[in-house]
């Protein structure tokens, strides 16, 4: 698509066939939206039929279907690369926008030239809030996190008037396309977690501002497609993400704060967890990976096994097509 829209809608999909059909389809109830719109699915290299899926119950949709298995930053920058829209809404799979909110997103950043980033209020499917704005990581909040057990700082996440935040939830933003590709897009060696939060610190050095939009809402299942909270590759490539930022954005000393505290923190939850019954494995991990890898894979290997696997039988059936 050539022309230039309001907004590209770039959702990117793993192994979720109904989450990102229930997606599209909200989009498309949208039927009093102002904003034009361009629909863009990223699908990471789904085996359950995404891909016909889509292209069956939604043929304007632009599919871009990957060989390979990517990070969530890299699918959404293969998307951006496409987009016409003049701001780009970065979508889960797992979630539903509702009606009126594109618009109001739409709205505030053409309201807030200052504002680069416009982050919906999120909740569950039952209607309730959930947290999902915070001020900027410091190595000084991540120690009161570790005291409070992440208790605090508390999210700003709440009331009913928009107020600027440091970064916001990736799983639903309004990003202006020109300062996405001002930065860079998102930062690729995050392969999942914690790219938004660099995204935004980003986008702040170059003073522009995230705000939290409660006028708009979206609906989000969460962890759908990365094994939920108590997956030890999630809790793997968290970690992994987290010391990225750490390594970015840290002095030496805020990085041994941050490593200290995240480790205290992530140890006493998992006492806790224990005593409730639980095994608390991704606690443990958490705690040991604050600092250093371990060989345990995280998200970014368990898609390089499917991605050697699909080349191998790639080749295998090159060679029977030429035999």
């Amino acid at each position: 698509m050539s022309r230039l829209v309001d907004v590209t809608v770039s959702i990117v999909n793993h192994e979720n066939r109904d989450g990102v059909l229930a997606s599209l389809r909200g989009l498309e109830a949208d039927t009093h939206r102002r904003a034009t719109v361009q629909l863009i699915v990223v699908d990471n290299a789904s085996e359950d039929g995404s891909a016909s899926a889509i292209r069956s119950a939604f043929p304007s949709v632009e599919l871009v279907q990957q060989r390979r298995r990517c990070g969530f930053g890299a699918n959404h920058n293969a998307a951006l690369g496409r987009a016409a829209g003049r701001h780009v809404l970065l979508l889960n799979d797992d979630t539903v926008v509702r009606p009126g909110a594109i618009d109001v997103l739409t709205d505030y950043l053409d309201g807030h030239p200052d504002v680069a980033l416009a982050a919906p209020r999120i909740v569950n499917r039952a209607g309730d809030m959930q947290a999902s704005a915070w001020k900027p990581p410091t190595p000084a909040g991540d120690a009161v996190a570790a005291i409070t057990l992440g208790r605090r700082p508390k999210p700003l996440s709440s009331g009913g008037a928009p107020r600027r935040v440091g970064w916001a939830m990736g799983c639903a933003l309004l990003v202006r396309r020109a300062s996405m590709v001002e930065v860079g897009g998102f930062d690729e060696s995050y392969f999942m977690y914690s790219e938004e939060i660099d995204l935004a610190r980003r986008l702040a050095d170059l003073r522009l501002e995230t705000h939290w939009v409660p006028g708009a809402t979206v609906v989000h299942d969460g962890q759908v497609s990365t094994g939920g909270h108590t997956s030890s590759t999630r809790a793997v490539e968290m970690s992994r993400s987290r010391r990225l930022y750490w390594r970015k954005n840290y002095s030496r000393r805020g990085r041994l704060l941050a490593q200290v505290s995240a480790s205290a923190e992530f140890l006493m939850l998992g006492v806790a967890s224990v005593v409730r019954g639980e095994t608390g494995r991704a606690f443990w991990i958490q705690a040991r990976e604050s600092w250093t890898d371990s060989s345990l894979p995280g998200l970014r290997e368990q898609a390089g096994e499917w991605n050697a696997r699909a080349e191998l039988e790639s080749i295998a059936s090159s060679h029977e097509r030429v035999g």
